[in-house]
């Protein structure tokens, strides 16, 4: 039987053998990925339902959480485990609080989101027949106040360096330290099988690279490096919006647009970010990328 949360938040779908999504849909995209011996779990959310009773469901393998980085959601859901690790960096970070007015931000974010879900939903239904089940936004789970959300400090077990390696088995991830989005971004490379997990490196809406703690210039860096390794993956998959799997050649497309916003060569737009703060978007093919307007955005 399937468990509630996971028929009323998350959605679950394999999109490579032992590769599964777990998706919030429209908020963030988690990652399960097997081995032979053990199972890792690549962020745990928001924290808005409990997402290990969903890994427990997928598989019963001895289960590694790891977090891409300490950002409220990605690491919401750490208090339903007794262990995680995060990269050295963002030990400090994920252990203190936040303010409280950053949990209320994102529930106005949630409210906006679903007031302009209901008529996306029926133009898809009407026009353009798009939308599968990993991209149905869902209300809030019955039960749940957004008024009571808290974003919970929580203490690593582990903590992670560069060129680590996770050993499930069969399938070994390498960790690469990605700093730019925030001082302690990793993503994880599954080289033998072509995958790269891109934690908020890479992604196919806006990047933020407008917070208090994003660097844009180690931003640039870090999406060349992994552009200069795009031919030991050929599939990526990224952590937020509803085009979660891409191909390699779209971390080639990313690190060429951080080299032309620096070089002043990008068209840039106002815009606003999902706190509402106002921020400067400079606009690509297939991403963008927002950076401060004015004040950076604080996380």
């Amino acid at each position: 039987m399937l468990s509630p949360f996971r028929t009323t938040w998350f959605e679950v779908s394999e999109l490579e053998p032992g590769v599964h999504l777990v998706s919030e849909p429209g908020h963030v995209n988690s990652w399960l990925i097997q081995g032979s011996k053990s199972a890792l779990l690549f962020d745990t959310g928001l924290g808005v339902a409990n997402i290990r009773e969903v890994a427990e469901e997928i598989t019963p393998q001895k289960l590694l959480v790891v977090n891409s980085h300490y950002h409220f959601d990605h690491s919401g859901g750490n208090r339903y485990f007794e262990e995680f690790a995060i990269h050295r960096i963002g030990a400090d970070l994920v252990a203190r609080p936040s303010p409280p007015e950053l949990a209320r931000g994102y529930m106005e974010y949630t409210k906006r989101l679903l007031a302009a879900w209901g008529p996306y939903r029926q133009a898809d239904d009407l026009y353009f027949h798009l939308l599968t089940a990993e991209r149905m936004i869902r209300q809030l789970p019955t039960g749940f106040d957004p008024a009571d959300y808290r974003i919970v400090p929580t203490v690593p077990t582990r903590l992670l360096e560069d060129g680590d390696v996770l050993d499930l088995g069969d399938r070994k991830l390498k960790v690469l330290h990605t700093p730019g989005h925030s001082p302690d971004c990793i993503c994880l490379l599954d080289e033998a099988n072509g995958l790269l997990f891109g934690g908020d490196t890479i992604n196919t809406g806006p990047i933020y690279a407008q917070l208090a703690d994003s660097n844009l210039e180690q931003f640039a860096q870090s999406t060349a490096r992994l552009a200069d390794t795009a031919s030991d993956f050929r599939r990526v998959f990224v952590c937020h919006f509803l085009r979660f799997d891409e191909p390699s050649s779209l971390v080639n497309e990313i690190a060429a647009g951080f080299r032309a916003l620096l070089a002043g060569e990008a068209f840039i737009r106002d815009n606003v970010d999902c706190l509402n703060y106002p921020v400067r978007e400079a606009c690509f093919e297939h991403f963008s990328i927002f950076v401060p307007a004015g004040e950076p955005t604080k996380l």
